[in-house]
């Protein structure tokens, strides 16, 4: 009986603390636990071989050095802390997830990241890649560049006045749900048809990846920027060669969609 009576007081005097107490902090006090940050290993180039980085990231261990020279200021944090996550660590889960194409939650889980902090920086990233398109993909415009690129193709195969090797391919990427049947391609996949020319070196100089797998060939051309370039004449008695089957057609800014010269591949 006197062991009831104690925890009744007790009881009674905890409910009249509580009741002095400001409306705000008035309520049952639940004593948090705090759960401890577990912080993955996260990636780097270190230990792995040239075929390994090449495989995962489809750029050898030079190409990913240089471009992380180029775009770390871009990446770098403006508060430093022990958890911060460096810029290489964030190129490399982009370079990982465009490489493998797979979606955030993997590229996340494989550089030892969450997914949100993933999503936050995607768009830094991409965007820091493609601020450096200018400066590596130009189509030779100066009458120096054109007369070098000229000069590289007719060392190569006896080809006069071309200015780029031209041809398409489809990127497959993962099925669209609103739009699926324009990114099927004839190859019964879903894709994007990209064009690309590159020059004697097998250098890219201009690419256009913005259309549909459904999209002919001859249509990408017929409406990409450089096209209008030759027809307008700014290219002069420049030509592109490109692949059409076995054939190599040479193609003029007079007549760009069908060929005024021919080879047979060997």
């Amino acid at each position: 009986m006197e062991v009831l009576f104690i925890q009744h007081a007790r009881r009674r005097r905890a409910q009249e603390q509580q009741q002095q107490l400001p409306p705000h902090q008035q309520g049952p006090q639940r004593q948090r636990r705090r759960q401890e940050r577990i912080f993955r290993t996260r990636p780097t180039l270190q230990g792995l071989r040239e075929h390994d980085i090449i495989q995962r990231y489809r750029l050898n261990w030079q190409a990913i050095q240089q471009l992380l020279r180029h775009i770390e200021p871009q990446l770098a944090a403006s508060l430093q802390t022990p958890h911060i996550i460096p810029p290489e660590t964030k190129l490399l889960a982009v370079l990982h997830m465009l490489a493998s194409g797979s979606f955030q939650t993997t590229g996340a889980l494989v550089a030892g990241i969450s997914q949100p902090s993933f999503s936050a920086f995607l768009p830094k990233v991409l965007d820091a890649i493609i601020s450096l398109t200018p400066r590596h993909i130009s189509f030779p415009n100066t009458q120096l560049k054109q007369q070098e690129t000229k000069q590289g193709f007719y060392q190569i195969n006896g080809f006069t006045h071309v200015l780029g090797a031209i041809d398409c391919t489809h990127v497959r990427i993962v099925l669209p749900a609103a739009t699926e049947h324009l990114y099927h391609n004839r190859k019964h996949t879903h894709s994007i048809n990209a064009q690309a020319i590159v020059d004697y070196r097998g250098l890219i100089t201009n690419i256009v990846a913005k259309y549909p797998g459904i999209v002919h060939d001859s249509f990408i051309f017929r409406h990409c920027t450089i096209n209008q370039h030759f027809q307008d004449g700014r290219y002069g008695n420049g030509l592109l060669v490109g692949k059409y089957r076995n054939l190599v057609i040479y193609t003029q800014h007079s007549n760009p969609v069908g060929h005024t010269a021919h080879t047979p591949l060997h």
